[in-house]
């Protein structure tokens, strides 16, 4: 069943205009089809049946139980890549289940984004996420949070567990699996740096 994120409000259920040209034109549903919806704010799961095409209007079913986010907080660091890495970081991060994105510009990248680019691509990457979200039946979209520099990363981003992808640490190391699972509390990892 095709998942939507709406707003429901006590008397309706909004929806994007981008949505309802999906269910209706690209989808082709029509009255008595039923949809899954989750409400943004709370993260609630609904089964809904268009009611109306013209206008568009759909009720709610019932409540779905579900559990399908992971359950701890991970927070991806990602440094700036070159061409479209980050839109492909983006969607796949979401399907894994990561709670919050923050893209960093660290000293070695190459990319480097205007600051009239950067509002133009935070809206492309949250529209990813969104659709990725849907597609793989989460019940949160994350939140993709605007390019700061390494060196000055805000402390309120950082979680209680924090991890760097280093390769040429020398020593001891433990396998990522086993930092995530070992731990507990929310999560942030460090790529790309």
């Amino acid at each position: 069943m095709q998942r939507y994120f709406v707003e429901i409000d006590s008397l309706n259920i909004l929806f994007s205009e981008d949505d309802i040209h999906h269910i209706l034109r690209v989808m082709r549903m029509k009255k008595d089809d039923q949809i899954e919806i989750v409400d943004k704010p709370t993260g609630k799961l609904y089964v809904a049946s268009i009611v109306s095409t013209n206008p568009f209007e759909t009720k709610i079913e019932y409540e779905i139980p579900t559990d399908s986010e992971l359950p701890y907080d991970v927070t991806l660091f990602y440094c700036l890549a070159k061409g479209d890495k980050n839109e492909l970081v983006v969607q796949k991060c979401t399907e894994l289940g990561v709670k919050k994105i923050v893209f960093v510009n660290s000293e070695r990248c190459v990319v480097k984004w205007d600051a009239k680019d950067v509002n133009k691509k935070l809206e492309r990457f949250r529209k990813i996420a969104k659709e990725a979200s849907e597609q793989s039946h989460r019940t949160f979209v994350p939140e993709i949070v605007g390019v700061y520099n390494l060196n000055n990363l805000p402390s309120e981003l950082f979680a209680e567990n924090n991890y760097f992808a280093y390769e040429k640490i020398a020593g001891k190391t433990q396998d990522l699996f086993t930092c995530l699972t070992t731990k507990e509390g929310s999560i942030s990892i460090l790529v790309g740096a």
